[in-house]
Formats: C-alpha cells, sequence, structure tokens
C-alpha cells in the first residue's frame, strides 16, 4: 500500500545522503543548473526527481501517532524552497498529491502556492491560494487551475463557510463555490483541516457570464490594494472589477457611472419609499437573487456584508445587477463579540440592504421568501451535526495542532471559549435555532 507524507526530517537526511550542492538544487527543482553539471551528475539528485520521492514517502510513526488518518482526503504539498508562503503577491512553484484512506488517488500535481486573504492571512494559521499548471478536477469539483485553501482559524467549527455554501446551493443560487474538508500537510508538516474551495472567478463552471468587455464580476471591498482596479463610487463605496482582468478606462466609467445612477436612484426612492412602485427596484436589481442574498447574510449576521468586503455581483450593461456569489462566512453565525448575539436585524440596516427593504415591494418579497424557505433555514443545525461527524476525527488532529484555540477568548474571533470541539458545534447549532425562532418571531 502506498502512503505518502513530506516530512522535513527526510528532507534533512536525503539532503546528509547527497553532496553539499543538493541545496542549491532543491532552491530550482524545475530547472537544471548548468554550473559543474558534468562533475554533480553523478552524486546529485535531480531536485525535481528528489521532491517527487519525497512526496511519495511514508510517515514516520510519531506522526501516525500524533495525526492518524481522519477518513477524509490528505493533501500534501511541498515547495521548491521547502519554505511556506511568506506574503500574499509571491507565487512559490511546488507539487503536491491527494491521498484518502492512506492511499494516493491524484497524479503528483505541478502548482504555484501563495498565501491569501487580508486579516486571515496574518492569523497563525494561514489560508492559501493555489494555482495548477494544468486545469484539474479536484475531489470531484469541476476542472479548473485556481483554487483556495481556506484556513477558517476564526471558526472553531470550521464548517462556517460551508454551511453558508450548503444554504446558497440548497435556495437555488445560479453559483455557489464548491468546496472539499481536507488535512493539509505543508512541507513536511501537519496544518489541520482545511477548506479547498473554487475561486470566485468567470469560467464555464463557475461564474458564467460573457467574457466581454462590458460584462463585470465585481467585489465591494474596502480592503482593496491599489495595484487593484477599483471604482469609488459618490458614496465613496469601493468596488473592485474581477472581471474584465485589465479593464480600460472606459470599461471602468462605465461601472462608475452604473453605479452612481444606481445611488441617485436609490436616494430618490428614500425620499418616499411608495416611489418605488413607479420605479421599480427590478429595473435595477433581479429581485430573486437580491433577496435570498440577503437572507443567507442577514441570517448569519455576516459582519463582512455590511458590505464591507466580500460581496460580489455580477452585471452585464444594458441588464440588471445580480447579486452574488456568496463568500466569506468565518466571522458569522455569532462572531465578532459585537454580534454574538443571534436577535436582532443587522445586514438591513446598511447600504443598500437598508433602502431596498424598505420598498414596498421588496419588502413583501423579503417576508415572502422567509415564509416559503424557512424550512430550509430550519433544518441546518441537523446538516451541521452531519458534517461535524464527517470531519470529527480530523477536527480532533486540528486542535491537537492548534493547541491554543478552542480556549481561546482573547480576540473578536474568538469570543467563546470551548472544552471541546462537540462543545462548539453544539453551541452553533443553538444559535441557528435561535436565529430562526427570532426571525420567525420578528418578521
Amino acid at each position: 500500500m502506498r502512503k505518502a507524507f513530506l516530512y522535513i526530517s527526510v528532507i534533512l537526511l536525503c539532503i546528509g545522503c547527497s553532496n553539499e550542492n543538493l541545496d542549491q538544487e532543491l532552491t530550482s527543482p524545475y530547472k537544471q543548473t548548468s554550473s559543474n553539471a558534468d562533475s554533480s551528475a553523478a552524486n546529485t539528485l535531480d531536485s525535481l526527481t528528489l521532491l517527487k520521492i519525497l512526496i511519495n514517502l511514508p510517515p514516520s510513526e510519531s506522526d501516525n501517532k500524533d495525526y492518524p488518518d481522519a477518513g477524509i482526503p490528505r493533501l500534501s504539498i511541498v515547495t521548491e524552497t521547502l519554505k511556506d508562503p511568506e506574503d500574499e503577491y509571491t507565487d512559490i512553484p511546488a507539487l503536491a498529491i491527494i491521498l484518502k484512506n492512506g492511499e494516493i488517488i491524484s497524479d503528483t500535481m505541478s502548482l504555484s502556492i501563495r498565501g491569501r486573504g487580508n486579516t486571515s492571512f496574518e492569523m497563525p494559521k494561514r489560508s492559501f491560494k493555489i494555482e495548477l499548471t494544468d486545469k484539474v478536477s479536484l475531489l470531484g469539483m469541476p476542472k479548473n487551475r485556481d483554487w483556495a485553501l481556506l484556513a477558517n482559524y476564526g471558526d472553531k467549527t470550521l464548517l462556517k463557510n460551508h454551511i453558508a455554501f450548503k444554504l446558497s446551493e440548497w435556495l437555488g443560487a445560479s453559483y455557489t463555490p464548491r468546496s472539499q474538508f481536507i488535512e493539509l500537510f505543508l512541507n513536511g508538516g501537519y496544518r489541520g483541516v482545511y477548506q479547498l474551495t473554487e475561486t470566485v472567478e468567470v469560467a464555464k463552471n463557475r461564474v458564467n457570464i460573457p467574457e466581454q468587455e462590458n460584462s463585470y464580476l465585481v467585489e465591494v471591498d474596502r480592503k482593496y490594494r491599489d495595484d487593484e482596479s477599483v471604482v469609488i463610487n459618490e458614496r465613496e463605496m469601493a468596488f473592485r472589477i474581477h472581471a474584465p482582468k485589465d479593464p480600460t478606462e472606459e470599461t471602468m466609467d462605465r461601472l462608475r457611472l452604473h453605479l452612481d445612477s444606481l445611488e441617485r436612484y436609490l436616494e430618490y426612492i428614500h425620499q418616499d419609499y411608495t416611489l418605488a412602485l413607479d420605479s421599480t427596484p427590478d429595473n435595477w436589481f433581479n429581485i430573486q437573487d437580491f433577496v435570498r442574498h440577503y437572507w443567507i447574510q442577514e441570517f448569519a449576521k455576516n459582519t463582512d456584508a455590511i458590505p464591507y468586503t466580500s460581496v460580489f455581483f455580477t452585471w452585464v450593461a444594458g441588464s440588471v445587477i445580480r447579486m452574488g456569489p456568496i463568500w466569506d462566512f468565518d466571522m458569522a453565525f455569532g462572531v465578532p463579540a459585537a454580534q454574538e448575539s443571534p436577535t436582532g436585524w443587522y445586514i438591513r440596516n446598511y447600504s443598500w440592504y437598508r433602502r431596498l427593504s424598505k420598498t414596498p415591494n421588496v419588502g413583501d418579497s423579503i417576508a415572502t421568501y422567509w415564509e416559503e424557505n424557512r424550512g430550509v433555514f430550519e433544518a441546518l443545525p441537523d446538516s451541521i451535526g452531519v458534517f461535524a461527524e464527517q470531519i470529527s476525527a480530523a477536527a480532533e488532529n486540528n486542535y491537537r495542532c492548534w493547541k491554543d484555540i478552542l480556549g481561546n477568548v482573547n480576540d473578536d474571533a474568538h469570543s467563546k471559549a470551548y472544552d471541546t470541539y462537540a462543545e462548539a458545534v453544539e453551541d452553533l447549532k443553538s444559535w441557528v435555532r435561535e436565529r430562526t425562532r427570532w426571525i420567525d418571531d420578528n418578521l
């Protein structure tokens, strides 16, 4: 039976067994060095060959004892530098394999890896972005090159992004990122439970919109960087353009003018919300998408969705705005501390949600949607229990590695302490039940 993990001790052993130039070789595993090639060829392993050997080595007895196979896939990645990514900008070449129940279930994959996220990358358990050299189907998900490894460090249940994605899927969103739980080994070290997730991008099996200059995938993002394509509207909201790539000034101006026109319309109906009966919001938004998006964000009390960051929408010039796909729910369902209570309206107090929810037609659509779909929300605690059971053994490994998370109460993301993973899961289920009851009583 073939098992595979990368271990620093084995790497060091191999380095010691080869010649002194092997360190230099390992820093460039995808190309041969030309200097001293003849003299070193006889006693120096090619770096790529060495990495392929290392990626298929069996785990040590101590690692088997500390992090026993938990029944979910394991992703093992080794970088050409044998070092972890240190920032969100530098892509490091790497190799990877996937295992399930001790068996290798993938080819050896060539990829690049870098850090991802803003606040999340500053946390001890970091998230990563990987880009495969070739389009590959990972764990049954459609082929693509771009994937994210979500650490979910701020979520003690490890489930919040997953259950938000499932809500979106069950409620019929046109696209929701697919994901699978895995355990990550990076450069020989166990890193815990991660969510291997599709990234939000325009593609046939992801955000399926025309790839043209007047077709947009946009993120409301106050955390944008100076090197990103961003337009600022009249209300000083920042909109990051994910598609089209490298937009022209004309393309950016088209979006800015449309968003400014939208703000003027919302200000117009804000003077008297009955005006929306004659000048309907569905000239601006796909109302079904808007209401679905609203309820997922409101139900979870997602702090990023006010909107602050990670709020996506698409727009094709001449058509309406379609909200979604959803993204980033680790700071939701009872965190941070300010949103710990399952009571109270949250999202509807902000921005587009605040003004549109007060119009008679959209307000009625919001109420009707809850009445027609509340069973999906009500059943969520049972689903949480099923998902938790699927990763419970892996979660034990995760918290054996990250010992200080469950009991930590030193920041907003970790405002409540738990003795066990099961206790954290039960608290999430209780929060969801209370949230459902409160909405029933106050809609």
